[in-house]
């Protein structure tokens, strides 16, 4: 047992205690489970809030114990995160769906006309934008690319249909 752990047995335990004895290991452990710094950074904070509303139950527990229970509020914590994550973009996916449905019956055909005649690697950033209603973000998401490019080519798209369809935009 180390001087830092001893101390805290000897006297009331705080969370700047916790903080200090635990907060580098927890945040490795973070970055090794989320592999994102600002993620882990917040995983941590997270997990030093729910220790304070603990403190009690913290203080009876040995060094030891103290350390699995944080370790284990962090990783729980963090799979929470996950799974709320995954439900939505679950919920995105399948309202993307439905609304591509009920757009391709609705859509005039002389918009889905332009769409494809559009040179094809703009078609699908043209399609999610304007038939499915995406944000680029969430084009950007889908395709593996940044949102600003998403953004160039919705511009570069744009013009190109603008300067070879002139009546039909």
């Amino acid at each position: 047992m180390n001087r830092t752990s001893e101390g805290m047995e000897a006297r009331q335990l705080s969370v700047a205690d916790l903080y200090d004895e635990y907060a580098d290991a927890l945040e490795r452990h973070a970055r090794r489970l989320a592999h994102d710094d600002h993620m882990a950074e917040d995983l941590v904070q997270e997990t030093m809030v729910r220790a304070m509303t603990h403190l009690g139950l913290l203080s009876g527990l040995n060094p030891y114990q103290r350390k699995a229970w944080l370790y284990r509020v962090l990783r729980n914590h963090y799979f929470d995160l996950r799974r709320t994550q995954h439900r939505a973009e679950t919920v995105i996916q399948q309202s993307a769906k439905q609304m591509a449905r009920s757009a391709t019956t609705a859509l005039l055909p002389s918009a889905a006309d332009l769409i494809e005649s559009a040179p094809a690697r703009f078609q699908a950033v043209l399609e999610k934008r304007f038939v499915l209603g995406m944000t680029s973000a969430e084009i950007g998401r889908a395709e593996g690319i940044p949102a600003a490019t998403v953004r160039s080519r919705l511009h570069v798209a744009i013009r190109w249909l603008r300067t070879h369809h002139t009546e039909k935009v």
